[in-house]
């Protein structure tokens, strides 16, 4: 005894028949959920009108302060001789 589904996978016919039929299911379903989604449409959220972002102004580098003198300073106090 061979049920209608057996019939439609064995053979390269059955298989072709099988994917075709599966193919219609699966057009179907989602023809049926593109018609119930479109009968109630969502608006889409508005967006925030925003300046476009502005360039921060460029800050000036400013050098790292050499420890030289201040050695030399230290130097200068504790040296029985100055440099």
């Amino acid at each position: 005894m061979t049920t209608e589904s057996d019939a439609r996978t064995r053979g390269p016919q059955g298989e072709t028949r099988a994917i075709a039929a599966n193919a219609a299911k699966v057009l179907e379903t989602t023809r049926r959920a593109w018609g119930d989604s479109s009968a109630a449409p969502t608006p889409a959220p508005k967006q925030d009108k925003r300046r476009a972002p502005r360039a921060l102004p460029k800050r000036r580098v400013v050098p790292r302060r050499s420890r030289w003198p201040s050695l030399i300073a230290a130097l200068n106090y504790w040296s029985p001789k100055p440099l």
